[in-house]
């Protein structure tokens, strides 16, 4: 159920109730979306607009098109919308305040939930089955956008966790109870993210199978999650809204790039409405000492980060360099040069930084 070759990761910030979408492309990213209507039309109501009827009350995910709870018969995924009623309207959820990132929908769910002590963690799945099988050896471009919403005093969410992430698969996922789903995610959290404002996550990956299936949640056994109180003294449940999720063809990477004046023109920052800070971060390097890009050196502008990290896929920190001039030269903190593959760069910036910037991430492809 993997994904081989080459992925990246991008976040982009929408704020307000009402968010405008932001696209935000860094200079050396390689990934060129190309949109294509076969490409558009293999989701299926990504962006939570397409129901049977309005929700309300929480739970009522049955509503919606092309989504399923992979088959449980306990977790309940939500479904929200604007013109919903009583516990199924937007902007109070019984969870927090949130708005649509587009449209009047949204999806959301309880990735986790704490039981009792020595109990086992409860987990909720949201399932998209796409229109079309992908196309084995074929380069796609998935995004969605996520946040965790302006929690309210009387709910239970406010935990942040690692590990939430996205699933392909050739078959419909079915989930026992609300236990834990066996699936290895193509894109997963390397750290425990919690956010108020709309995010964008982009990953690229080229498909090794026919999948049809699209499962977010947390695929990590509990010990190997990194769970955080982020709001509220005694949170319960780690809550995600989603919306937007789309899908295209990308072109692999290495080959030329098709002629675009969008995406060759610079973005000011009153054209993305987001500070940049002049980063310039590659999105490969081999470190086999032929003198060429043997090191990940990004150049991070005017504004230094307070931290620059380097992660696994599976959210393990690997290095942490110097915020100021990070290099790294493909080793852990034992020296060991490690396997070639796709790794995490995470950085956060000073306080002085507006909140909803103060973290960026990405990926990096390490070569040999």
């Amino acid at each position: 159920m993997g994904m081989i070759g080459y992925f990246a990761v991008m976040t982009g910030i929408s704020r307000g109730q009402n968010p405008m979408r932001v696209h935000k492309w860094s200079a050396l990213l390689l990934v060129v979306l190309l949109s294509t209507s076969l490409a558009d039309a293999q989701l299926i109501n990504g962006g939570f607009e397409s129901s049977s009827g309005f929700p309300n009350a929480p739970g009522m995910w049955h509503l919606l098109e092309g989504w399923n709870n992979a088959q449980s018969g306990i977790a309940t995924p939500d479904f929200f919308h604007l013109d919903g009623t009583l516990g199924g309207d937007l902007p109070e959820t019984p969870i927090a305040l949130v708005m649509p990132h587009g449209g009047r929908g949204l999806g959301g769910l309880a990735v986790i939930k704490r039981n009792g002590a020595g109990q086992p963690l409860s987990r909720e799945y949201f399932v998209q089955q796409l229109s079309t099988p992908l196309i084995p050896g074929q380069y796609y471009s998935l995004s969605f956008h996520f946040t965790n919403g302006v929690r309210l005093p009387t709910s239970s969410s406010g935990l942040a966790v690692s590990g939430v992430g996205l699933a392909l698969s050739v078959d419909q996922p079915v989930q026992f109870g609300d236990g834990l789903l066996d699936l290895s995610s193509v894109f997963a959290f390397p750290y425990a993210r919690y956010e108020e404002d709309w995010q964008q996550v982009t990953m690229t990956f080229q498909a090794d199978e026919p999948s049809r299936y699209l499962t977010l949640g947390v695929f990590l056994p509990d010990e190997e999650l990194e769970v955080e109180i982020r709001s509220g003294e005694n949170p319960s449940l780690a809550y995600y809204f989603v919306d937007d999720f789309s899908i295209e063809i990308a072109t692999p990477p290495g080959e030329p790039e098709p002629v675009s004046e969008e995406i060759k023109k610079p973005v000011s920052e009153e054209e993305d409405g987001e500070t940049t800070f002049g980063m310039f971060v590659p999105n490969a390097f081999s470190p086999n000492g032929d003198g060429l890009n043997d090191l990940f050196q990004p150049q991070v502008g005017d504004v230094q980060p307070s931290s620059f990290g380097i992660y696994s896929r599976w959210g393990e920190r690997i290095v942490s360099l110097d915020p100021v001039n990070p290099s790294w030269d493909g080793r852990n903190m034992e020296g060991r040069l490690l396997e070639p593959g796709v790794y995490i760069w995470m950085l956060e910036w000073p306080r002085s930084i507006p909140k909803g910037q103060r973290q960026q991430q990405g990926a990096v492809m390490l070569l040999h």
